[in-house]
């Protein structure tokens, strides 16, 4: 056999040897095919597959740098390359630093993944990979909100906050933050000692504009609730007596959180010498706005709850045995009665009604727990004891 026949006969079994062995290392022949002889193993049993991954269509994202090697580069950079199939994710108000910052893949596989959107973690630990505040926040309050437990909520953090963009504070998805509380709270809700109220359903029976605490008028629930969990009862951002019966005496230390708004003196006066302020219309004595600034409530008035210049707050609350708590008789979401009174109440076991009624200087209430008694601003009512 000649010099050049013998080096066909090689040449051909090389070749031979090669196809048997698989695809070629260099450049792939074409899509798909080629990659997932060897990298199929990467992401074939991953729950959530990047529809590229899966379809073959590896060439939409990565280009060949070379003709004899199997290097390759992104075709574009940053964002601009997950932007070439995705819409915009930076055109809102708010933007997440990651996004602003074309940082998709600190967050997501672009391949697969096991976790929701192709996270290379659970939502809670990417979250907390730069946030590790709500993380500890989490882990140590004492009151733990239920929407932060993956058990319970798989999406955790995205289910109130959109994680690249929102045109709303804290990248909320929606705007008041009631509207995102009531995605959840529309239905009975299980927490650790009680059933929560369909608070969705107790706020529509309530009309916005004249039933409704302040706060809850403008949907701002975070006002008074911290979402991602505190030391106190209710998940509440400030203290406020889990028991029926607190005094008084130390009404910043015990009820700081009515007291962020309201003026201690409501409690802790027994005769008030600022004159009264009440307006003569009942509907229009409930109209309040946080814009401005509470101003309503700390005003020279204080309270109009009175019995001649006897603060009848201070009567009903200031007790070292049964310092009654303000939602003894005060609704803190809302009411169909005004001053947010409650229509019921609870004694224990009993429930009664306290048939509050309002007048232009005063009113009365005759509940389970005493006769009526009546009270009024200019002139002393006197009252069977």
């Amino acid at each position: 056999m000649t010099t050049c026949a013998r080096w066909c006969v090689v040449g051909w079994l090389v070749a031979n040897a090669a196809m048997a062995a698989g695809p070629s290392k260099g450049v792939p022949a074409g899509p798909g095919d080629d990659c997932r002889a060897c990298h199929a193993d990467a992401w074939a049993k991953k729950q959530v597959i990047h529809p590229p991954v899966k379809n073959g269509l590896c060439f939409g994202c990565h280009v060949s740098t070379s003709d004899t090697k199997h290097t390759f580069d992104l075709a574009a950079d940053g964002k601009f390359l997950c932007a070439q199939c995705h819409s915009t994710r930076d055109s809102l108000k708010v933007l997440h630093p990651p996004v602003s910052e074309g940082l998709c893949l600190e967050c997501h596989d672009p391949h697969a993944s096991d976790h929701h959107a192709r996270l290379r973690q659970p939502v809670f630990e990417t979250c907390t990979r730069c946030h590790p505040s709500k993380r500890t926040q989490n882990e140590t309050s004492a009151t733990k909100h239920g929407a932060l437990d993956p058990k319970q909520n798989p999406k955790v953090c995205v289910s109130c906050h959109d994680a690249h963009q929102s045109d709303h504070e804290k990248r909320l998805h929606d705007w008041p933050p009631e509207k995102v509380c009531v995605t959840c709270h529309d239905k009975p809700q299980q927490a650790p000692d009680k059933e929560l109220m369909n608070l969705k359903a107790w706020l529509d029976q309530h009309d916005a504009g004249t039933m409704r605490h302040g706060p809850v008028r403008e949907g701002r629930c975070p006002d008074c609730h911290e979402p991602h969990g505190t030391s106190e009862s209710r998940m509440l951002k400030g203290s406020y007596p889990a028991a029926p019966y607190t005094p008084f005496s130390a009404a910043v230390e015990d009820y700081g959180l009515c007291f962020r708004c309201h003026d201690t003196r409501l409690v802790q006066e027994k005769v008030l010498g600022e004159k009264p302020v009440s307006n003569a219309d009942p509907a229009t004595d409930l109209a309040w706005s946080g814009g401005d600034g509470g101003v309503r409530l700390i005003r020279g008035g204080i309270t109009g709850f009175r019995n001649g210049d006897e603060n009848l707050h201070f009567r009903h609350v200031n007790k070292a045995d049964k310092g009654r708590t303000c939602r003894f008789c005060h609704d803190v979401h809302a009411s169909e009665n005004p001053k947010h009174i409650r229509t019921t109440t609870f004694f224990g076991n009993w429930e009664f009604l306290l048939n509050y009624k309002k007048t232009t200087t005063g009113g009365s209430c005759w509940p389970g727990c005493h006769a009526e008694r009546r009270y009024d601003r200019n002139q002393r009512q006197e009252n069977l004891k």
